[in-house]
């Protein structure tokens, strides 16, 4: 079963090992795999207490032998009585996450077999009949792609039956939140993902079970979701969902919606929509890999034989979920504290920032996106950014105006067209000198190429200097002074290499590191008119900067992403073409963060009341802050730091929270401009918090559900009047064995669970109910307050004389005062060797 060793395989081992020396006498694999088969099939009845029911085997119905969540929201079961009327503060808390998904490697070879199933439907594929004669009567029409998305679900829904294979595929439905696989939430897929197979197997799960709040997490679920309210209708009427009197949701796993339409991002996003905690929806995909392992050998089985077998290894992954709980809602508590504290300080500064009125506005916003999302989108950002082409057509219309009225120019270009040119040039000399270092010239034509860029360089900035000489007459004695990056002594040059220019000290200076002096580099020699020109075109350019920075690192998450999904494992071909176009992404941010730290700098160096009247609140210092290599980086996960993290569990950069946009625009469009990072911050804010409350009723549901069990097991005994004594002993016996298993677990679950519980404020009120079982800790001895610093589970590996011994702290259920201790028990002797404070402890 871990293994997904096939029964051959292991038959085969099993006479390996036990006579490894001689031929095989007796061949009996037949009969071991019917014998398997059987045992199986009973197996799964005795665990689902069928032995128990006087009516018999017969009397099982739908589903009822599957291994159900407990986490997951059951009326009767694990709910309050009153859950039905609880207010919308918390009725969101009963919802039930549906996670919906296609596997296209569990297919199933036709070769004309025919079995009987011991157990139609009463696990977690369908009733075959019943499914196939209701999908007979659908009409089988074509699956339009109404989403840019090309997952295979849209892909692979109009595929025809695969030839010489009678299923080319299996839907599932597991919990959403836990990934156990749901009762009746299995069908076979004979002619791809068609919306009438999954409609199916959300319909079969669903029936008999009562709910008020349903999300399900569907990697199409933007196009699945259209009209499935008119589909139900081809469904007998005992499947049918009542989508009027429930509140239902669809959403797109969080790794899948990247992949979709810009429509999709907002609307369908885990992150946006209310109420739902930090589910990712993605959970199927690990029950994939769970159970692709056994794709070769249930392939070449029989229908019958094939769904037994996946039964069973589904059986087994939702009991192992079981045994984890422990540990795994521990975890999640503790994580979930940890970045709701981290997002609620990123959050506060960011509010602080903005004016109370317009968060009051944005908050608006966004309650009317959740209940009604035809309104607008808080969470789309508005395309409001003044570029440097745009400052430059301001600058040509004022020009054009001062033509028209007459006013002369002193130079032939204007004040504004000379200062737009000389940072033209500068970044020209930028990205000249990156590429000079990056490509040295190997032959004589790439050295031509690489000098006649050179010189066209040079010659435009001879012609761009005989305007400076206008405009900052004070310059003109410092175009020969130190070049801006490294210096060339004469001497050095190759025989007959043209001269550039000429430094004092007798270097030559290369076109790219002319000094080009812009009045940021001297404004006590440029006035206050040519300084203020300059700083409106900086501002503009540090946006575009770092706009330009903002979109290839979309580009650059795009190609990560492809690359994973597409190229890796492919050959070094695919990757090194993928490796050459990732180095390009790179060098143009690099040039772009270049560009950005080089016009903050030019800003700094502003007179000071160029830059009060530039900036008159000094809005700009905040917007506009010092860009260190860790801040390149998103959206989202970062490729280095943050490549295991998600969304919830990164704080974004600041460059993703600066407000773009015009340099004079007003305090409503700065609003507009940050709004959308503001309502992310806040919306994970909303989703950790969401989290901690939902962990806790989950907790508080296994609990309830494993004592209900309990309960439910005690209560199967007695009923087989027909037995004999000594089997009715022995049935009575094995249901009390049930029950303490499930009070076991829900012991050392809140054993777990208590002490991290009574931390959260305010403190779940069910938590009260345990606080007598689970006493405070008392003081021990110093050299073994360690074993219980932490938790009161924790077990230790201490080291004795000739072994090892394995310590676990369990709770006294007869403690009756803050001096007595807990109970301590010892397990996992080696050799019987103790330490002196394993000796201590077990004293207690």
């Amino acid at each position: 079963m871990q293994g997904k060793t096939n029964a051959y395989d292991f038959y085969r081992s099993t006479l390996r090992r036990t006579d490894n020396g001689k031929p095989t006498a007796t061949y009996k694999y037949n009969e071991f795999a019917f014998v398997v088969r059987l045992w199986r099939h009973l197996t799964m009845l005795k665990r689902g207490g069928r032995g128990h029911d006087p009516r018999g085997v017969d009397a099982t119905s739908q589903g009822e032998l599957a291994v159900e969540c407990p986490a997951c929201p059951q009326p009767g079961r694990n709910l309050p009585l009153d859950w039905r009327d609880a207010p919308p503060s918390r009725k969101w808390l009963y919802k039930l996450f549906l996670a919906v998904d296609a596997n296209f490697k569990l297919k199933l070879k036709e070769r004309g077999l025919k079995d009987i199933e011991l157990a139609p439907g009463w696990v977690y594929f369908v009733e075959e009949d019943a499914y196939q004669k209701i999908i007979a009567t659908i009409v089988d029409e074509t699956e339009d792609n109404t989403c840019r998305s090309q997952h295979n679900a849209i892909v692979m829904a109009n595929i025809r039956n695969i030839l010489g294979y009678q299923t080319n595929g299996t839907g599932a439905v597991l919990c959403g939140r836990h990934s156990l696989v749901r009762h009746n939430g299995v069908a076979d897929l004979s002619k791809g993902e068609k919306y009438a197979s999954m409609d199916y197997i959300i319909l079969s799960t669903l029936v008999e079970t009562t709910v008020s709040e349903l999300l399900i997490s569907y990697d199409i679920g933007c196009q699945w979701s259209k009209n499935f309210a008119a589909r139900i209708e081809n469904f007998p009427q005992e499947m049918r969902l009542d989508v009027n009197n429930v509140n239902m949701r669809t959403v797109v796993p969080k790794f899948h919606l990247p992949a979709h339409g810009v429509s999709c991002q907002t609307k369908f996003s885990l992150n946006f929509v209310p109420w739902v905690g930090h589910t990712y929806g993605e959970g199927v995909e690990s029950e994939w890999a769970h159970i692709n392992g056994t794709a070769t050998s249930t392939r070449e089985m029989a229908p019958a034989v094939r769904h037994e077998t996946l039964n069973d290894h589904w059986s087994s992954w939702n009991w192992q979920k079981w045994l984890n709980f422990g540990s795994y809602f521990d975890r999640k508590l503790r994580e979930a504290l940890k970045w709701r504290a981290a997002h609620e300080e990123y959050f506060a500064s960011l509010t602080k920032s903005v004016p109370n009125e317009t968060t009051a506005e944005w908050e608006a916003m966004i309650l009317a996106w959740d209940s009604d999302q035809t309104k607008p989108d808080p969470y789309e950002e508005p395309v409001i950014e003044m570029t440097l082409n745009d400052v430059r057509l301001e600058f040509a219309n004022e020009d054009a105006a001062e033509s028209r009225e007459a006013l002369p120019a002193q130079h032939a270009i204007t004040e504004r067209a000379f200062i737009s040119i000389g940072i033209d040039l500068e970044e020209r000399q930028h990205a000249f000198r990156i590429k000079t270092k990056s490509k040295n010239p190997r032959t004589s034509a790439s050295a031509a190429d690489h000098q006649g860029i050179r010189n066209s360089l040079y010659r435009q900035i001879l012609q761009w200097r005989t305007a400076q000489d206008v405009y900052m007459p004070g310059v003109a004695a410092r175009c020969m002074q130190i070049p801006i990056s490294s210096k060339e002594p004469v001497e050095d040059r190759p025989s007959g290499a043209p001269i550039v220019d000429v430094g004092k000290d007798g270097t030559i200076i290369n076109a790219e590191d002319l000094a080009l002096n812009l009045p940021s580099s001297v404004p006590e020699l440029a006035s206050k008119s040519l300084q203020l020109k300059e700083g409106r075109l900086r501002i503009a350019q540090a946006d575009n900067a770092l706009a330009t920075i903002r979109r290839l690192r979309r580009v650059i998450t795009g190609v990560n992403a492809f690359k994973s999904l597409q190229v890796n494992g492919t050959g070094n071909r695919p990757n090194t073409r993928m490796h050459a176009l990732f180095q390009r992404y790179q060098v143009k941010i690099k040039l772009a963060v270049d560009r950005y730290r080089r016009t903050r700098e030019a800003l700094l160096a502003l007179d000071n009341d160029v830059i009060k009247k530039l900036d008159p609140e000094g809005e700009w210092h905040q917007r506009f802050r010092e860009l260190k290599d860790v801040d390149v980086r998103g959206p989202g996960r970062n490729d280095d730091q943050h490549k295991k993290l998600g969304e919830g569990r990164t704080v974004p950069s600041w460059i993703w929270a600066q407000a773009r946009g015009s340099p004079d625009r007003s305090l409503g469009e700065f609003g507009k401009s940050v709004r959308v990072e503001w309502a992310k911050a806040k919306a994970r804010v909303r989703r950790w918090k969401e989290e901690i409350i939902l962990l806790s009723e989950e907790m508080r549901r296994v609990l309830a559900f494993l004592a209900w069990k309990a309960d439910d097991w005690l209560s199967r005994r007695g009923k087989r009047d027909d037995l004999t004594n000594d089997a009715r002993s022995g049935v009575d016996a094995y249901a009390a064995k049930q029950a303490a298993i499930m009070k076991r677990l829900a012991f050392g679950f809140a054993r777990e669970w208590i002490p991290l519980l009574r931390q959260l404020n305010p403190m779940p009120d069910w938590v009260k109910t345990y606080q007598l079982n689970v006493p405070p800790l008392p003081h021990l001895p110093e050299d073994v307050f360690e074993v219980l610093a932490a938790r009161t589970t924790r077990r230790v590996y201490r080291g004795g004389r000739g072994g090892h011994v394995v310590i676990s702290i369990r709770p006294n259920p007869d403690y009756k005062g803050p001096d007595a201790v807990q109970a301590g028990g010892t397990e996992g002797f080696e050799d019987g060797g103790m330490s002196s404070a394993d000796t201590k402890l077990k004293r207690y």
